[in-house]
């Protein structure tokens, strides 16, 4: 075994997990304290070398060793979010080491434990084998890539649980229901109430609102609605809502005033009080919501 090369191969190994860390961690990555933070780490590993400071290979100073590399790396942080880090660093650390540990045996190389430390046995005389090198080259970055995968599939997952939501609107002796998107981006509101403006599709409403109105939504000429065509029963409930496009120019969505809007997510209730704006066009290009939802929908929780 060469110190050197083992010093290399770990310092390289413990870079890629502090910046795995920090990735998952949302942290941000300064590239010369992990550096210095790798090197602390590689020369842990060096300690092999020195039989007097074998008691440094005990559970005690290698958690003690894993705590400084992430004071190093990420500098000082409030111990809440200290421990996140250090757990989310450890279980990298065994997710990736047990697939390398996984692949090597898989091609069945020979190698001995020592002090924790693989090390595998070659007969050329090189320090570490040809196929022990392209492991790490290959392995570490195909490990790090599926992670990746799998860490953004769940967080995919567990956003689209957040966000979308069930949605209840309710005029007169009439509901209409759909899956509403919580978008928090949209801060479209009605300029002289401040109330929230949602959007849903035109489609929904089909069997609620009189012609003159469904035809004037799909014709997009809202502002030029012949109001005095209408039942008098749904003029208070029309809005009109200035909204500028994507080109800045200045458009109008026609809008309606419901009687109440109940959102549901993770089986908690809330009453939103919000106009709800109509659009002819499909929301979502997979048709898995029909509604955009303003952000302050979530903010009276329902009496129980």
């Amino acid at each position: 075994m060469y110190a050197d090369v083992i010093f290399v191969v770990n310092f390289i190994i413990d870079f890629m997990l502090l910046a795995a860390t920090a990735y998952f961690c949302r942290v941000s990555l300064r590239r010369r304290r992990t550096a210095l933070a790798s090197t602390c780490g590689a020369l842990y590993t060096l300690f092999l070398f020195f039989p007097p400071l074998s008691f440094a290979y005990t559970l005690f100073w290698k958690f003690i060793f894993s705590c400084l590399m992430i004071l190093i790396s990420f500098g000082r942080m409030q111990p809440r979010k200290f421990i996140r880090v250090l757990v989310s660093f450890y279980c990298i650390s065994f997710f990736i080491g047990g697939g390398l540990f996984a692949i090597h045996y898989l091609f069945q190389q020979q190698n001995v434990i020592l002090n924790g430390i693989a090390a595998t046995r070659t007969g050329a005389g090189l320090p570490v084998s040809g196929p022990s090198l392209l492991l790490i080259a290959a392995g570490f970055p195909l490990l790090w890539w599926l992670s990746k995968k799998g860490y953004k599939g769940l967080e995919a997952c567990r956003q689209q649980d957040v966000q979308h939501v069930d949605v209840l609107v309710t005029i007169g002796e009439k509901n209409v229901r759909c899956v509403g998107f919580i978008d928090t981006g949209n801060q479209l509101h009605d300029p002289l109430t401040r109330t929230p403006v949602s959007i849903m599709e035109l489609s929904l409403w089909e069997n609620v609102l009189p012609d003159n109105l469904l035809e004037a939504v799909r014709k997009g000429t809202g502002f030029d609605t012949d109001l005095s065509a209408i039942d008098e029963q749904w003029l208070p409930r029309i809005r009109l809502i200035p909204y500028r496009t994507v080109s800045a120019q200045m458009s109008f969505l026609l809008a309606i005033r419901p009687d109440a809007v109940t959102i549901q997510t993770n089986g908690e209730a809330y009453e939103g009080k919000m106009y709800i704006g109509l659009r002819a066009e499909s929301l979502s290009s997979a048709g898995s919501y029909q509604a955009i939802i303003h952000p302050k929908a979530l903010v009276h929780k329902q009496a129980s």
